[in-house]
């Protein structure tokens, strides 16, 4: 499948400026796309849908090779569920990758009695071979929050000392999300929290009244910018995503209305978009999210989409982006994207054997 009508190993945008930290070339990795694809990938460039209008109906099938751009690499998941004793789920929080290029996600372990949970550090040199590392700061994220504690979703750095967004309830609130920050002095911690949420969700009636979820924050070269899920208080089954702005990671603006709302790339994700797994490429953002059909009962997949500016998303690839062909089990639970040397890449929560383990995705390979 061919990107969006442009070029975009040639085009220039003013984003590509401000981003700092690694990119990629988005023209360059759907190219290896395509010749993963071929020969069923057709050649002709693909409908395109933006913010606003609707993309041609998507299957909501499971995705099988020829028709997708991420592929499940190898036969077992990179973190089961076993790397933390006495946990039945791992749920992908935050992934980063260090100057030295180590990898670094922050995951949260459940055990099958709600409310136990934790946050656990670990590192990995390809993204394949994890190591639990120990780290007890991060057991006082979650002081004071209410179940299921707090959620990492993003790691940047800033200024000389990283930052931890993630997401969480005072448990005197009882429910509702919001967004808070954290800073370290490396990435082993140990971590400080805010004293209050950076960024709250909307007054009621507004399209993120009910919770602010899964946050993705990009450095730029002035400021940073942020993507994040929201959901509506009156239904907890819809949801968009939104996009604020910050000149210090700290005091945030939000945008008047949602950038990218369900719909944008077909059936699968005409109910809601959810989990903003932002990535910056040469010439601004690309965007893997979790897209959910009409239908309640069918699981999540993953759709893929780009900006220039942020502001204004199109779909990238008309259909469930993830090959999920080569799992059994219940579906999609969570995702999350890094950059996995020169291309983007997805960790996949997958939901099996009433529990959960997390695979690696990797961009443009396999399919036939």
């Amino acid at each position: 499948m061919e990107p969006s009508g442009v070029d975009l190993s040639t085009t220039t945008s003013p984003s590509s400026s401000r981003v700092r930290g690694r990119t990629f070339s988005l023209g360059a990795v759907l190219a290896a796309a395509l010749v993963a694809c071929s020969p069923a990938a057709p050649s002709s460039p693909a409908p395109v849908a933006t913010v606003g209008s609707t993309a041609p109906a998507a299957s909501t099938e499971p995705t099988t090779g020829a028709r997708a751009i991420f592929h499940i690499t190898g036969e077992s998941p990179v973190i089961a569920r076993s790397i933390v004793p006495e946990r039945g789920a791992i749920l992908p929080g935050a992934v980063t990758v260090d100057d030295e290029g180590t990898y670094h996600a922050w995951v949260i372990a459940f055990a099958s009695t709600p409310g136990t949970q934790d946050v656990h550090h670990l590192t990995s040199a390809d993204a394949v071979t994890w190591t639990l590392q120990i780290d007890d700061s991060l057991a006082a994220l979650s002081e004071g929050l209410g179940n299921p504690g707090a959620i990492p979703s993003s790691v940047v750095p800033a200024g000389d000392e990283w930052a931890m967004y993630f997401t969480g309830t005072l448990a005197s609130e009882q429910e509702g999300w919001d967004i808070w920050r954290a800073t370290a002095p490396r990435l082993d911690g140990p971590w400080t929290r805010s004293e209050e949420p950076v960024l709250r969700r909307g007054e009621a009636g507004s399209w993120d009244s009910g919770a602010l979820d899964f946050p993705t924050v990009i450095p730029l070269e002035v400021g940073y910018d942020m993507f994040y899920s929201g959901i509506p208080s009156t239904d907890r089954n819809i949801g968009a995503v939104g996009h604020a702005t910050s000149e210090d990671g700290i005091e945030w603006t939000k945008g008047d209305a949602a950038v990218l709302e369900p719909g944008l790339c077909g059936g699968f994700d005409e109910r809601s978009v959810q989990q903003p797994r932002v990535l910056p490429s040469a010439n601004g953002f690309v965007m893997a999210y979790a897209g959910y059909a009409e239908d309640i009962s069918l699981p999540a997949q993953v759709g893929f989409a780009d900006s220039f500016d942020g502001s204004t998303w199109a779909c990238e690839w008309p259909g469930p982006a993830l090959d999920t062909s080569t799992l059994t089990g219940d579906g999609i639970h969570t995702i999350n994207a890094f950059q996995h040397g020169d291309n983007p890449a997805l960790l996949v929560e997958w939901l099996a054997d009433d529990g959960t383990d997390v695979w690696l995705a990797e961009f443009g390979l396999g399919g036939s």
